[in-house]
């Protein structure tokens, strides 16, 4: 009858530290689509999004199964506008030092954004002027010459939205640092230990455990252990407790 309330003991840990950890990852995926710009575009087609920048006016809707992002820029905000217009304050830089300066930092601002930027795109047009465009932080295509006036770009919805429906909430094992399972003493003593690990490096751990045992009149001890994590979540571990005795363990981490 012991080793049944043991083992119940267990299951019944194990199974609400599972169902807290699977609830709580679920319900963050849930928020960050509900409140995900696309998905809310996608449920209210007749809505758009807009967004007004130093740089440009965006302007984002679903159309069908197409996103649509419409960039209205600001020619007189680019890196080349900006820098032409350093060039004819520089006539007079003494009068205009104060100007100068600011531009400076706006230039140094968008090239920095530039240079961030995974996506470059260069158009050269047959009466050879060239266009240079960008992709910023939030995925919108953006001038980097100041001949661009609009930004007209058509993307599949499919290729935007699983990004969000399917991306994974991490959950560093950092937050949580919880583990459960069972020990053995070399007194022949057995139960549940619980453990919170207080310091870890590669696959070994430093925690702190709480043993219970002798369900009847439900007996416990503090320990400490070193444990190594040999699977998915699984550690084993050696340690020593207040009651004197040298104990090993099995526990799943969470």
């Amino acid at each position: 009858m012991k080793y049944i309330k043991i083992a119940l003991v267990i299951v019944i840990i194990l199974a609400l530290a599972y169902c807290g950890y699977y609830g709580y990852n679920s319900f963050k995926k849930w928020e960050a689509n509900r409140f995900s710009e696309i998905n809310m575009l996608r449920t209210n087609q007749d809505l758009f999004l807009k967004k007004v920048t130093d740089l440009s006016v965006t302007v984002t809707k679903i159309v069908n199964d197409t996103v649509k992002v419409q960039t209205v820029t600001k020619p007189d905000a680019t890196y080349e506008g900006l820098k032409d217009e350093v060039i004819e304050l520089k006539k007079d830089e003494q009068a205009n030092k104060d100007e100068i300066e600011k531009l400076r930092e706006e230039l140094s601002e968008r090239r920095k954004a530039f240079l961030a930027s995974d996506d470059t795109i260069l158009i050269k047009t047959i009466d050879d002027q060239k266009l240079l465009l960008y992709r910023d932080e939030g995925g919108t295509l953006q001038p980097a010459s100041a001949n661009i006036e609009k930004i007209i770009e058509h993307r599949e919805l499919s290729s935007v939205v699983p990004i969000l429906v399917e991306e994974e909430i991490a959950i560093k094992k950092s937050s949580y640092n919880l583990k459960a399972g069972a020990y053995y003493s070399l007194d022949n003593t057995y139960g549940v230990i619980i453990s919170k690990s207080i310091f870890t490096v590669w696959d070994l751990s430093i925690n702190a455990s709480l043993l219970l045992s002798d369900f009847e009149d439900f007996k416990f001890a503090v320990g400490a252990d070193v444990g190594y994590l040999v699977g998915d979540n699984l550690e084993i571990g050696v340690g020593y407790n207040t009651n004197k005795e040298y104990y090993i363990k099995l526990q799943y981490t969470f």
